[in-house]
């Protein structure tokens, strides 16, 4: 056999190799912690009962998320928790879809799911300067704005973010379906499985196996490796 690698190509293909073997074996190695973790219980959600302040005759505060990859429109109302102390943020349910559905508050009933209650900093920049308050429409989450366009004057609210949200169907409410809530903490939660990241890491250890396959099939056709004796 005799092999002629080209220099640059093979400077290149070297560097390219390495790192998707190096992007395989972090993705193997994320699969290898969530199976070792399994199913762990969180400790930060409790029951949380909010009596709703059906009261105020506006409408919910409408806030753009993205939830299971498409976009919704999260659904927020006034309450205070057990009925008492300061005026709350809950999160009732969402929308999917682009178009944003209010719901009246005075037509909400009780509230007590599982939930984790925390204090969210206002969204600055980006989307959330784009908020349209008159229409009760956010593009970054902002506490304190929200429940002054509801007519209250607490600062800094907390938010009740259950740990399963129903999301609804845009284009038809009556079909909705339950799923987990990525807004419920405050650091965010990682939605990918431990299936998910072995199947990136095969993808990854494939295009390495391919990159060698092409490497060595483009010098056999530049007459650079070939097979047998010389002659």
């Amino acid at each position: 056999m005799t092999f002629r690698p080209m220099p640059v190509l093979t400077v290149l293909s070297m560097i390219s190799l390495v790192i998707l073997i190096m992007l395989g074996n972090w993705q193997y190695s994320r699969y290898s912690e969530k199976k070792a973790q399994g199913v762990v219980a969180n400790d930060v959600f409790e029951t949380a009962s909010v009596e709703i302040d059906t009261s105020n005759s506006g409408n919910s505060q409408q806030v753009y998320g993205i939830i299971d990859g498409e976009p919704v429109w999260r659904r927020y109302v006034p309450g205070r928790i057990d009925g008492e102390g300061p005026v709350v943020l809950v999160l009732w349910d969402a929308v999917s879809g682009t178009d944003p559905v209010a719901v009246g508050i005075e037509s909400l009933g009780a509230y007590e799911r599982r939930a984790n209650v925390f204090l969210r900093p206002a969204q600055t920049g980006g989307l959330a300067g784009s908020s349209k308050p008159q229409r009760d429409l956010w593009y970054g989450f902002n506490g304190t704005a929200m429940l002054e366009n509801l007519g209250y004057g607490e600062t800094d609210p907390r938010v009740v973010e259950a740990d399963e949200l129903t999301v609804r169907l845009g284009e038809d409410m009556s079909r909705s379906r339950l799923t987990e809530n990525p807004y419920a903490m405050l650091s965010g939660r990682d939605p990918l499985p431990p299936e998910r990241h072995f199947g990136y890491a095969l993808t990854w250890w494939g295009m390495a196996i391919g990159l060698i396959g092409v490497y060595l099939a483009f010098h056999r056709s530049q007459g650079r490796l070939k097979f047998g004796r010389k002659p």
